[in-house]
């Protein structure tokens, strides 16, 4: 039998969770969407105005009888730390649970890329004892929290992000690629249920992909999906430093990946991240594809300015869903 501590977290966690997004509701109506008893709603919801997790935020409005109470979780009770990181830069940025910047940076880094990281952390740690969690994304491919693969031998390479910064900091963490946040980003604030969308984007480390098919980011059996420089005819040519990276062929190489997406996938829409080589391309791009790509199935191409915004929309959401349990 499951100890009375244990219950009383898990009401937490249900309510907790079930507040997420909703603003400002009442203890019936919480009852009703948990299916938990009032009673036990109720209890649940004082003990987190106990302890600064939810607050009251007003009334409902009058129906003659007494108004209900309102509340809602406590923005800044649960900071999260979005930290991104390509080559020798960091970007960071503090969040509460609404999504809102309270501090960010970006720096180039000349120490050694993991220890810069370490001192960034307990450096906002020690300025902010909110801070509940961590997601890290990383260019390049990560699988379960581990940099598996980078271009240019970043010394990353090798090192799991979550065990390396749960275990240092004993708060959760979660690292992910950088391509799979963006795509979970502009897939939520799309605000789609179904379909596929594959966004693509060429960095400093080179050219990758996220995708998401009805709701969810398709990594692969082994979180390789999207690494576009392992594709026919493609190493060597997809990163900027690379000495057979050549500007004149980016469209060409841009529309064989669209073309292999798109017999592979058959996506909705394919974004394309802006940068010098599409600045008006878009004509060009659906010319030459439909050259290859049958008209009913030519995906709806977008050439996209939004690439931090949905970078750290898709950060934010995996912080939404990490869990103290999850050290």
């Amino acid at each position: 039998m499951a100890s009375t501590l244990t219950v009383k977290d898990m009401n937490q966690e249900i309510v907790r969770d079930c507040m997420k997004g909703l603003g400002p509701v009442s203890k019936s109506v919480l009852s009703r969407k948990t299916g938990l008893s009032f009673p036990t709603v109720s209890k649940t919801v004082d003990l987190l105005c106990e302890i600064g997790e939810v607050e009251e935020a007003g009334t409902e409005k009058s129906g003659g009888g007494r108004c209900a109470a309102l509340y809602r979780l406590n923005p800044v009770f649960s900071l999260y730390l979005l930290l991104t990181v390509e080559n020798d830069t960091i970007h960071w940025s503090l969040k509460d649970l609404e999504g809102n910047s309270l501090k960010e940076e970006t720096s180039e880094e000349n120490f050694p890329i993991l220890t810069a990281m370490e001192a960034k952390i307990e450096s906002i740690r020690t300025q902010f004892s909110c801070l509940k969690g961590i997601v890290i994304g990383a260019a390049g491919m990560v699988s379960g929290g581990k940099v598996v693969l980078t271009a240019g031998g970043s010394e990353l390479t090798g090192v799991n992000l979550q065990e390396h910064f749960s275990r240092k900091f004993g708060i959760p963490v979660r690292a992910v690629n950088d391509m799979n946040a963006v795509a979970a980003g502009r897939w939520s604030l799309a605000g789609r249920s179904d379909g596929c969308c594959v966004c693509i984007y060429l960095g400093k480390n080179g050219m990758g992909a996220g995708i998401v098919i009805n709701g969810k980011v398709w990594q692969g059996a082994s979180d390789f999906a999207g690494e576009l420089g392992f594709l026919p005819d493609m190493p060597g040519k997809l990163r900027p430093a690379d000495k057979n990276f050549a500007p004149s062929r980016m469209l060409e190489i841009y529309c064989k990946i669209i073309q292999i997406y798109a017999s592979v996938l058959n996506p909705e829409r394919v974004v394309l991240y802006r940068n010098p080589f599409l600045d008006g391309a878009l004509e060009e791009l659906y010319r030459e594809c439909e050259k290859v790509i049958p008209e009913h199935s030519m995906p709806l191409l977008e050439i996209s300015d939004s690439y931090e915004t949905d970078y750290e929309q898709g950060l934010m959401v995996i912080a939404n869903m990490l869990k103290e349990r999850d050290i």
